[in-house]
């Protein structure tokens, strides 16, 4: 049993849960998530056409341009979040995320010197989920 009265994944869960949802998308062939609480909110691009002014206070971060070298060519909706130094963050992504519940258990803090030497270094925890259906390693933004 997990003792959660010392919650080793805050911020990312509130202290006695046992399990938190995440927002997952893909990059590149990569698998990210977002906890829910953290998200502010998701605009598809057809809410956001030419009329930028619904991310004017978000720095974008273009993950597709960090994996692969070269920029995202379309996006279909921008996830927007709050990073842990309370500023708005967006992420271009190509696909309609999903909402996914992952039990605690299955979540691992990555260690700083890897984060540092990584070009994933932005995800903070890493979960891997594995049963009959689906393996998929998730990569999570807190």
């Amino acid at each position: 049993m997990i003792d959660n009265s010392t919650n080793l994944l805050d911020p990312i869960a509130p202290v006695g849960s046992i399990s938190i949802e995440l927002v997952i998308f893909e990059i590149a062939e990569v698998s990210f998530g977002i906890p829910m609480t953290k998200i502010n909110r998701i605009i598809s691009n057809v809410f956001l056409g030419e009329d930028y002014s619904l991310t004017q206070d978000v720095e974008i971060v273009d993950l597709h341009q960090r994996l692969t070298g070269t920029e995202i060519a379309n996006f279909n909706a921008i996830a927007i979040f709050t990073g842990t130094d309370g500023q708005l963050y967006g992420i271009q992504i190509e696909t309609v995320p999903s909402l996914m519940t992952i039990p605690l258990d299955r979540i691992r803090t990555i260690p700083q010197q890897i984060r540092t030497n990584n070009p994933l270094g932005i995800a903070s925890h890493i979960a891997m989920i594995s049963n009959s259906q689906l393996e998929l390693t998730i990569f999570i933004l807190a």
